[in-house]
């Protein structure tokens, strides 16, 4: 876990007394679920559900993301938050549950303990783990019974805030070097990409009505090539998000889902729903200065989930 490269960096500084800043990086990673009516699996059939893509994260933690290019004392945080803030409330969340927060700790060996389940420890990594899944289980269950549907628009522009989004933290001196914590601050978030919170003409929705609309007045329009008519058609766009906190958050958006296809997969009109989500997902998250995103429809096994998770995180080396 230690990380040799900053001791050799922090050794030669001092030999040469050359000043020098060194940057420590933590990951903040929030997986926020869309617990709309896609939850529901009978309505929308996909080989995975939320629960199991948690899992693959999770998965994950002690086994590439705590060892990639760790240094002591890392602050690295990981929990799921709501989309539909409502929720919290009437599905009675235990939120502390839902959070696993290594800046709790103060020094390297009671980390180390944690994780590794040392020194009897009860409450250790794998146990938090457990219950968060847990928790989620049950979420996710009443979820896909009783739902209230997702704005996913709004949660962008007012859910997104400095206790989310982390900056970085003062400088600490150590010997004439300045260490500076900063984080990466990841969203992963679970939605079918259709946007239908009950607001619509607005430019703030991409219900199934608005993209039928899309899909009709380009094929009318005789245009050959679908980015070319999006284009030149701004009217169709969702409104860009104006929140300066998304400068500093990565987007994955997993799990799109296409309505236009049969079961079976196949197209019953063209352009498909999977590809006008994309163009106007696409365009919204850039013109609302996302720092960086990536787009996926469903995957269709764990592995292929953890190999889009991983490479988002960049951890997989």
């Amino acid at each position: 876990m230690h990380n040799k490269s900053i001791d050799k960096q922090r050794d030669n500084h001092i030999s040469n007394r050359v000043p020098q800043t060194y940057y420590i990086t933590h990951f903040n990673v929030v997986y926020a679920p869309d617990l709309s009516n896609r939850t529901n699996l009978l309505l929308y059939p996909r080989p995975l559900s939320d629960v199991d893509i948690l899992k693959v994260l999770m998965k994950n933690i002690p086994t590439k993301i705590l060892h990639y290019h760790r240094s002591e004392n890392q602050k690295d945080r990981f929990s799921v938050d709501f989309i539909n803030k409502r929720l919290i409330n009437d599905y009675n969340i235990n939120t502390d549950k839902l959070s696993i927060d290594f800046s709790q700790f103060k020094n390297q060996s009671d980390r180390m303990a944690y994780i590794m389940g040392r020194n009897g420890i009860k409450k250790d990594l794998s146990f938090d783990i457990n219950e968060l899944i847990k928790e989620y289980s049950r979420i996710n269950n009443i979820a896909s019974k009783q739902n209230f549907g997702a704005d996913v628009w709004t949660y962008l522009n007012e859910g997104i805030d400095d206790k989310f989004v982390l900056g970085p933290e003062k400088p600490i001196m150590d010997e004439g070097i300045s260490y500076c914590n900063t984080y990466r601050n990841i969203l992963i978030m679970t939605t079918d990409g259709y946007i239908e919170a009950g607001i619509y003409g607005k430019g703030i929705d991409l219900s199934k009505n608005t993209i039928d609309q899309f899909r009709k007045a380009f094929l009318k329009s005789g245009e050959s090539d679908i980015k070319t008519f999006f284009n030149k058609n701004k009217k169709f766009r969702i409104k860009p998000v104006n929140n300066p906190y998304l400068n500093n958050l990565e987007i994955l958006v997993l799990e799109l889902y296409d309505r236009s296809k049969t079961i079976g997969g196949a197209a019953t009109v063209q352009p498909t729903d999977m590809e006008i989500i994309k163009l106007f997902w696409s365009d919204w998250l850039k013109n609302s200065k996302v720092k960086k995103f990536e787009l996926h429809p469903i995957a269709n096994s764990k592995e292929e989930v953890e190999k889009s998770i991983i490479s988002f995180l960049g951890v997989n080396n």
